[in-house]
């Protein structure tokens, strides 16, 4: 089984740095064309879903919609891969999270807020419900599943068993890929991929001529 793992589309609050969470903020215009820019770019390669999940937020699930050229109902929606719950922090600055980016070994959920663990922790159930899934179906081969910045970096983690300090390594652009695959029994990553940004480049230097 391959698994193409999506960050949606740009939101409103993404343009203005701000914490979202479990706050069900859609798509913004950029945002949707980001996401027909990524059905372009999976149609390009040749590339086919046979399952498509997404989290529960409209901004993932509309995304995924997008992407897969499936209907909004059709998407499979699963709160494993929410984004992480941010409780009275979300709607705030990144730059107001204390410890959260700059040290995460060290952050302190506030009041109503998920941990980095109790993050992981749901994130892999949903990685043991697509390796149950491979046991079971031999006709799923490939996998879409839209998901967030901090829950993508979640898995990310679970795969690749990072150290804390070294959560957020790696940028994730809206829209990025994370494709990974099974291999007996383990999952494998097989790379970041960030196609969106350079079409966007592409367009920026065709308006700019």
């Amino acid at each position: 089984m391959v698994v193409y793992f999506i960050r949606h589309g740009e939101t409103d609050f993404n343009k203005r740095c701000l914490i979202q969470g479990m706050s069900d903020i859609p798509l913004n215009d950029k945002g949707i064309h980001q996401a027909e820019l990524a059905a372009d770019w999976f149609k390009q390669q040749g590339i086919v879903f046979d399952e498509v999940f997404s989290s529960p937020l409209v901004r993932a699930r509309k995304t995924a919609a997008i992407v897969s050229g499936r209907t909004f109902e059709e998407v499979h929606p699963d709160a494993r891969i929410q984004e992480m719950d941010f409780g009275v922090d979300e709607g705030k600055l990144y730059s107001m999270i204390r410890d959260l980016f700059d040290a995460p070994e060290a952050y302190v959920p506030p009041e109503r807020a998920e941990s980095i663990q109790m993050l992981q922790e749901r994130v892999q159930k949903f990685l043991d419900m697509l390796s149950d899934l491979s046991k079971q179906n031999k006709e799923v081969h490939t996998v879409l599943a839209a998901s967030h910045g901090a829950a993508l970096r979640g898995i990310m983690s679970c795969i690749d068993h990072c150290e804390l300090k070294d959560f957020w390594r790696s940028g994730l652009s809206n829209c990025c890929i994370y494709k990974t695959h099974l291999e007996n029994g383990i999952w494998v990553e097989d790379g970041l991929l960030h196609p969106i940004e350079a079409a966007e480049r592409l367009e920026q230097e065709a308006q700019a001529k």
